[in-house]
C-alpha cells in the first residue's frame, strides 16, 4: 500500500500509506465528483500520487479533514492550495501553542524536510458535526493524544478513520493519559465490528480492530500503574525510564515503522509529569 496502490476498503475508499512512519491517508469518494482526503501526507510526491489517482477516477479532492495539528498530518496541505480545510475546533489554538516544538521535532527526525507555513483551517468542526452528499461523514471529537482530536466516521458503512486516537502503540503525547484512556473506552464500548484506520500502521477490521482498542487500553491502564508505582516509590524520571523498558509491555521496538521505543519513551516522560502533578 502506497501513494501509487492503496489499500481499497470499501467502495470508492482507499488508504494510501507515506514513507513516513506508515502515516495514513485516506480518500473518500462523495459523489460522482468529488472527494474529501482525511490526513495528506508531508511529501509533495506522495500527495500528487494521490491527487492522480482521483484525476484517473473522475475525482476532485475538494476537501481535507485534519485529525489533528501534529505536523505529519498537517504539513501535506500545503500540496492542496485552495482545497477547503477542516478540522477540529481546538485545532488552532492548539497548533500557535505547540507550534514550535512540532517545528523543532520534525526538524531533527526530518532535517532535509522543507517545514510549511501552516494556515487555520477553513472550517472548524464541533463534536457531531456531520458532511452529507452520497455518502455520510460524522465528525467525533476524540481527546487524549490531543485535545483536538477529530476522528471521522461513516456511520452507514461500519468505518472509523481514527488519526492518531488509535494507533499500534498509543501515544499521550502533548494530550492527556487519562483523557486518552477515556475516549479509548469509549470508541472500544461503541465498537460492535466495522474497519478501522489507525493514524500509522495497517487498516485493521473486526476482531483485529476490537484486540487493537483493547491493546490500546491495557498498555495505558499498565502504565498509569507502573508509573504510580514508582512516584510513589520516590523514583525520579530518570529511574522510571530505565525500569520500565518497551519489552516489558510486549511491544516490538519496530512497531509504527520503529518508533515504538521513541513513543514509548514520550509516554513515560508524559505520564510521569501527569501523576506527578496529580491532574
Amino acid at each position: 500500500m502506497d501513494a501509487v496502490g492503496p489499500e481499497a476498503i470499501a467502495e470508492g475508499i482507499w488508504v494510501f500509506r507515506s514513507r513516513f512512519a506508515e502515516m495514513l491517508s485516506t480518500l473518500i469518494r462523495l459523489d460522482a465528483d468529488h472527494a474529501v482526503l482525511v490526513d495528506p501526507p508531508m511529501f509533495a510526491d506522495e500527495a500528487e500520487g494521490i491527487r492522480r489517482f482521483a484525476r484517473e477516477r473522475g475525482l476532485s479532492v475538494d476537501f481535507l479533514v485534519l485529525t489533528h495539528a501534529h505536523g505529519d498530518h498537517i504539513y501535506g496541505a500545503v500540496h492542496f492550495p485552495g482545497t477547503l480545510t477542516l478540522a477540529h475546533r481546538d485545532f488552532w489554538d492548539f497548533w500557535r501553542e505547540i507550534e514550535a516544538m512540532d517545528r523543532e521535532f520534525f526538524s531533527r527526525f526530518l532535517p532535509d524536510y522543507g517545514i510549511p507555513e501552516v494556515r487555520c483551517p477553513h472550517l472548524l468542526l464541533a463534536h457531531g458535526s456531520r458532511m452529507r452528499f452520497q455518502r455520510e461523514l460524522v465528525f467525533a471529537h476524540v481527546p487524549g493524544h490531543s485535545p483536538d482530536g477529530l476522528m471521522v466516521e461513516l456511520p452507514g458503512e461500519g468505518i472509523w478513520i481514527a488519526g492518531d486516537t488509535v494507533l499500534p502503540v498509543p501515544l499521550v503525547s502533548s494530550g492527556s493519559l487519562r483523557r486518552l484512556h477515556a475516549t479509548l473506552l469509549d470508541l472500544l464500548g461503541r465498537f460492535h465490528g466495522g474497519t478501522i484506520v489507525p493514524g500509522h500502521g495497517e487498516v485493521v477490521r473486526d476482531g483485529t480492530a476490537r484486540r487493537l482498542l483493547e491493546g490500546n487500553v491495557r498498555y495505558l491502564e499498565r502504565l498509569g500503574e507502573e508509573v504510580g508505582r514508582a512516584i510513589s516509590a520516590g523514583k525520579d524520571l530518570r529511574e522510571v525510564e530505565g525500569s520500565l523498558p518497551l519489552a516489558r509491555f510486549g511491544i516490538r521496538e519496530d512497531a509504527v515503522g520503529g518508533l515504538a521505543a521513541w513513543i514509548h519513551r514520550e509516554n513515560l516522560r508524559r505520564a510521569y509529569t501527569e501523576l506527578s502533578e496529580g491532574e
